[in-house]
């Protein structure tokens, strides 16, 4: 297929829409470990500031130490009991592979770390100690921990729990779905059977306040209608928050929550028909030294595109706060149903505030966007799976949202949101495998990023100056906050998040044009050596012209005369053909640039006077393949 150049040029213009990666990069340097299939690792658990990552198999506890590019494994064996296992093997339609103990739960509760495993579909827990010993239970809580009521009991089904003050709060997907305080100091509650239905949990967080008895706990999750018609929505994004100082009602919900409240939650426009309903993560994200808190969710659509959308976690605590109840018609009393209170600073709460929540949890307000719109959609053939986001410090010491997203395919998108749009910075590609991300963790203290699919796992540094150090230009057009050109030293170099900067740093975020500030920092490279074709008048080739940036306008000249070329994924290819007959001189492949433009590559054709014989189509193919090739390699 042939494109013509004002299509090129109308492709680049789409290109802000489409939200292609301006760099596709394979990371180098990088430490990489698979796994056996079988293992279908899930959970992953990362303590800030360390270098160790906790990996969840199959009867398995992975302990990962990272130094530098190496790293060393250390296994923890946590088989399935010989019981259980003999008991899911003589289940009616159990799968024998699923009679074993996968690991689904790994969490830090105050000095001990806690994994929870099928352990052969009769859910167990046990503790490890110094990375190293387990210990079956711990004394000193005030109530049992069941695992049965918080971990699945098969490996496909989803589970989300979150550990704070030395609480565990959890999550259980499925058609018994719960939201419960699992184990700790506090009392155990749970949600009314009633107020979730078919929920698919994916993710948790802890909402502080400055008064410590006003903190919510959130939990995003998903509604699944499995009946679902052809014109209906199968999935409703939700999610539901209770207070953290909760210890259930006295006159009624003794033993549940007596604060909980849910909302729906969509992604897209109120009047506009292109919504995205299907929510894969969530991020709850505070930019440093600001009090505000960002909901970053990963959507996706019936049609097969995702989405990312914001939310001000402050509006949405407001809403809760305000919204009447669906399906309530009386007055609302005093205290209002979900209000934060800690027992033992106020009277108890009435029977009549406890019948709302039982009764009508559900706010009435639909919750969208922040601007009622996504931050941006992406279409292609691959969809977001796993978000994170980190809060960078530029040159002149501003701060920036960096997102890091994970697709099917087991790729990360680094996307930068900046004042004038959101730009995907480049697609990282650390795996072997195209597996879907299930695990991502910023770790912004050590500056990396931990990242798995159900084999792979890998730790990537958020700072990788060194894939644009070619020339000044290559480092700013790449408008990567954590690397600027450093006039000094002439390098692409880290920035330092401190704000101390040792030398000039140049860096360009949201300029249109950075022509200006590279040409007095160094001179343009020379052009590349040209490289001399010889060939038959009456052979077809084709010029490669690789890729150097997707959000680049290519362009093939000879003679002042514009070539079409073929666009894909690696090059912008001139093709002699029917419609492009073979011509002798100097080609040029250029590429423009945000006002930047750069000699690609160049080609001196000549013509041969003899003549071959006639062949077949499938040895002239071949003939073309090997030009191709043979011009590659040069």
């Amino acid at each position: 297929m042939r494109l013509p150049h004002f299509w090129l040029f109308s492709l680049f213009c789409f290109a802000s829409s489409q939200k292609i990666p301006r760099l596709k990069l394979i990371p180098k340097d990088v430490p990489v470990l698979k796994f056996e299939e079988r293992e279908r690792l899930a959970a992953m658990f990362h303590d800030t500031g360390s270098n160790q990552v906790f990996i969840g198999g199959r009867g398995l506890l992975w302990v990962l130490t990272f130094t530098g590019s190496k790293v060393t494994r250390n296994q923890i064996a946590m088989k399935a009991e010989e019981k259980a296992e003999r008991d899911c093997q003589r289940k009616t339609g159990a799968m024998k592979e699923d009679c074993d103990n996968f690991i689904r739960v790994i969490q830090r509760l105050d000095n001990k770390i806690i994994v929870c495993g099928t352990n052969a579909a009769t859910p167990k827990c046990w503790f490890v100690i110094n990375a190293t010993k387990l210990q079956e239970d711990r004394p000193g809580q005030k109530f049992t921990l069941l695992a049965g009521d918080f971990v699945p009991s098969s490996p496909s089904q989803n589970a989300v729990a979150i550990a704070v003050e030395g609480d565990l709060y959890s999550a259980l997907s499925g058609n018994k779905s719960t939201i419960r305080r699992s184990y700790g100091n506090k009392k155990g509650i749970k949600t009314e059977d009633s107020w979730l239905a078919n929920a698919e949990f994916v993710g948790a967080a802890l909402l502080p306040e400055k008064d410590p008895s006003k903190d919510e706990i959130f939990f995003f999750y998903n509604d699944v209608n499995q009946t679902a018609g052809l014109d209906e929505e199968p999935f409703k994004a939700r999610l539901g928050r209770v207070c953290k100082v909760d210890q259930g009602g006295r006159s009624m919900l003794m033993n549940s929550w007596s604060t909980f409240l849910k909302a729906r939650l969509v992604c897209g426009h109120p009047n506009e028909p292109m919504r995205f309903h299907h929510l894969r993560d969530a991020f709850v994200f505070r930019k440093r030294g600001k009090a505000e808190a960002v909901l970053y969710g990963v959507f996706s659509s019936a049609w097969g595109s995702s989405a990312v959308c914001t939310y001000s976690m402050s509006r949405i605590s407001s809403i809760f706060k305000t919204s009447k109840f669906k399906g309530f018609a009386g007055t609302v009393p005093v205290p209002r149903p979900g209000m934060c209170v800690a027992p033992d600073s106020a009277p108890p709460v009435p029977k009549t505030t406890l019948t709302i929540i039982k009764e009508y949890p559900e706010i009435d307000t639909v919750i969208y966007p922040d601007e009622e719109h996504p931050l941006y959609v992406l279409q292609n053939n691959d969809t977001y799976t796993r978000v994170v986001v980190d809060s960078v410090q530029d040159a002149d010491n501003t701060l920036h949202d960096v997102l890091f997203l994970g697709t099917a395919k087991g790729k990360i998108h680094k996307v930068l949101r900046s004042k004038e749009q959101t730009v995907i910075i480049a697609e990282i590609s650390p795996f072997e495998k195209e597996m879907p991300i299930s695990s991502m963790i910023l770790d912004a203290t050590m500056g990396y990023l931990y990242v798995s699919t159900e084999t792979e796992v890998t730790r990537l540094p958020l700072t990788d100056c060194d894939q644009y150090n070619e020339n000044c230009w290559k480092c700013l057009l790449a408008r990567d906050p954590y690397c600027g050109w450093d006039v000094n030293k002439k390098s692409c170099s880290a920035i330092s998040q401190g704000g101390n900067h040792s030398g000039r740093m140049l860096q360009s975020l949201d300029s249109p044009n950075i022509t200006y500030m590279c040409e007095t920092a160094e001179e343009k490279l020379a052009q590349e050596a040209l490289k001399k074709v010889s060939v038959d008048s009456t052979t077809y080739i084709y010029l490669p012209c690789p890729l150097r940036s997707h959000h680049a306008i290519y362009t093939w000249v000879k003679d002042d005369k514009t070539y079409p070329c073929s666009m894909d994924e690696q090059s912008c290819t001139l093709r002699f053909g029917e419609s492009t007959p073979m011509d002798q001189g100097v080609f040029k492949c250029t590429a423009k640039e945000e006002g930047y433009q750069e000699e690609i590559t160049a080609f001196k054709v000549t013509l041969n006077s003899g003549r071959i014989p006639e062949v077949s189509l499938a040895m002239v193919a071949m003939g073309v393949l090997f030009l191709t090739i043979t011009i590659l390699l040069l």
